[in-house]
């Protein structure tokens, strides 16, 4: 092993791990290295293993995103509450919710080109309430256990009783809070924007290349249960 080669390889892990861009854009010496140097490759990818990181290529960058169960990279259910302004576990997991769903919006399968640059709240909060009314009654208990169901229910009737919009807000002023449909739905942008996936303008919400890298190689390899539930709980993704 060549000392430069384990240098170049913590270069890369350094900036990657503090939020900073690998590509043929910045950092372009390193990128150079990660995709010419096979020694350089195996090393990272070692030390990423090691951290209980994934690595995600996607239009000549290189991203990272936390394992399950990362304590030190990751969140837990109370910090990401508290990050995103939430106070109670059924509010946290109707964001997960809203997340999924705007995959979905842009997203037909992990392996598709995305189908839309941006999203507005209201298309959001559409998509949510047609998600929920997918999973009900006889088609939830089909498709989920027992526990399932359940939980599932108790979200779905959090989401029915917020209002779409707080009292006495127009459209233009709509806050982030916890207190309505498009309130939830605003924290939960605020919160991907702070992890770099959406930026925002004009009240339209863009996908930026780190949540497009995730989506196109994350979601599906990792699984996941609700996708899952989604697709055999009703006909709209049924063919995704």
């Amino acid at each position: 092993m060549e000392n430069r080669n384990l240098e170049k390889a913590v270069e890369i892990f350094a900036a990657l791990i503090s939020g900073e861009e690998v590509s043929t854009r910045s950092h372009a010496e390193l990128y150079e290295n990660y995709i010419g140097n096979a020694e350089v490759y195996d090393l990272l990818h070692t030390m990423l293993k090691a951290s209980n990181l994934y690595l995600y290529e996607y239009q000549q960058a290189l991203y990272v995103t936390a394992g399950e169960h990362n304590r030190v990279f990751g969140y837990n259910n109370d910090e990401l509450k508290k990050t995103i302004g939430l106070r109670l576990n059924k509010e946290l997991f109707l964001v997960y919710n809203i997340i999924f769903e705007i995959v979905l919006l842009f997203y037909k399968s992990s392996s598709d080109c995305a189908v839309r640059e941006y999203v507005r709240a209201e298309e959001v909060a559409e998509a949510v309430t047609a998600g929920f009314g997918r999973l009900s009654g006889q088609k939830m208990s089909d498709v989920m256990s027992e526990g399932e169901a359940e939980s599932f229910g108790t979200i779905a009737a959090l989401w029915e009783e917020l209002p779409m919009t707080a009292a006495n807000e127009e459209n233009a002023s709509l806050k982030a809070a916890r207190g309505s449909k498009i309130g939830m739905i605003k924290l939960t942008f605020n919160f991907l924007q702070d992890q770099q996936l959406f930026y925002e303008a004009g009240g339209k919400y863009y996908a930026l290349d780190r949540f497009r890298a995730l989506v196109q190689d994350y979601y599906e390899e990792a699984g996941s249960r609700l996708y899952e539930l989604l697709i055999q709980g009703g006909e709209t993704h049924a063919g995704h």
